[in-house]
């Protein structure tokens, strides 16, 4: 399959073969680094490229900045919502609702402080089209303002029920197509409060593309440099702060609400198979031993792609934090 994305990717692009790609863009105070982000996105090759941000009601002049120097692009559009939505996720959740994709072939998520090569979104849509997926994510390099850099690489490895305990890597690499967001837009709108009870925009889409049997590509190369800055809100995988954020997220009771709101989405798309309907059933089971170790058991063999991963989430079960 490599080789035959290969061949697809070495392809010349001619100005009318040009995918459309609409760009959802969530920002709050993102003056520092949006121009250095936005350029990025804007000169992306072989695409054809708009971009539609929503403001969360920045403090710091975001979006005098946008209307500024962006003014004049036609291929920038700002939504200024009236009122703050409370977090990263809700906000690309209003966008999801709001995003007019009909003319367009993908869409792609974007953060407000990254860096895209300049091939990251023909490399999706090439990708996506060769393995007849529906949605893409890709390596990222996370470089710091020390200068330090590592590459977190995406696993490939697909598990029969890894989208009830995390997405697809970083919400930021995201490309999927218009099918895939008129799918997650129109569940958006008619399923609003159970929508909005999951926290992570990226995690959800993961999770309706894998319910609906949707192909996700996992692209190992890295496309983006994934900016790491103390406003992050969890940051680079594999980081001390990070693994403790994680942690505490399941110590205190968090994910497993999520975990519980996963399931929820599944029921309401209608897509449960009887392995996860065992699952469910016990998951929602009074705290016992016995379920202690089957949810351990069940993490291991289903679970998170990363060995590692699922080691901390068994644990975590076995501790009843789950």
């Amino acid at each position: 399959m490599q080789d035959s994305i290969n061949k697809v990717l070495e392809r010349p692009a001619t100005s009318t073969e040009r995918p459309r790609v609409l760009v959802l863009l969530a920002t709050y105070n993102a003056g520092q680094w949006l121009a250095e982000q936005l350029e990025s996105v804007l000169a992306q090759a072989d695409v054809h490229v708009d971009v539609l941000i929503g403001d969360d009601c920045s403090k710091d002049g975001t979006r005098q900045l946008i209307r500024s120097d962006w003014a004049g692009n036609s291929r920038v559009k700002l939504i200024e919502w009236e009122t703050p939505s409370g977090s990263a996720g809700a906000n690309f959740r209003r966008l999801y609702r709001h995003a007019d994709a009909n003319s367009y072939d993908f869409v792609a998520l974007a953060d407000q402080d990254d860096i895209w090569l300049p091939t990251k979104l023909i490399t999706a849509v090439r990708a996506l089209t060769a393995y007849h997926a529906a949605g893409y994510s890709c390596s990222v390099e996370s470089f710091w303002p020390d200068g330090q850099k590592k590459v977190i690489k995406q696993c490939g490895t697909v598990r029969s029920a890894d989208f009830l305990f995390e997405g697809a890597g970083q919400g930021c690499t995201f490309v999927f197509t218009q099918a895939l967001f008129l799918t997650l837009q129109n569940f958006c709108r008619q399923h609003s409060d159970i929508a909005e009870a999951m926290h992570y925009h990226d995690w959800l889409v993961y999770l309706l593309a894998r319910v609906t049997g949707a192909k996700w590509y996992f692209d190992e190369s890295p496309y983006m440099r994934y900016r790491q800055h103390g406003g992050n809100e969890i940051g680079s995988r594999g980081s001390v702060s990070a693994i403790e954020k994680r942690l505490e997220l399941i110590r205190n009771g968090w994910y497993r609400k999520q975990v519980d709101v996963a399931l929820r989405i599944v029921t309401q798309v209608g897509h449960m198979p009887n392995s996860l309907a065992s699952f469910d059933r016990i998951f929602r089971s009074p705290s016992s031993v016995k379920r202690r170790v089957y949810l351990a058991l069940f993490m291991l063999a289903h679970g998170r792609r990363r060995f590692s991963d699922r080691g901390v989430l068994a644990t975590t079960a076995l501790l009843g934090w789950i």
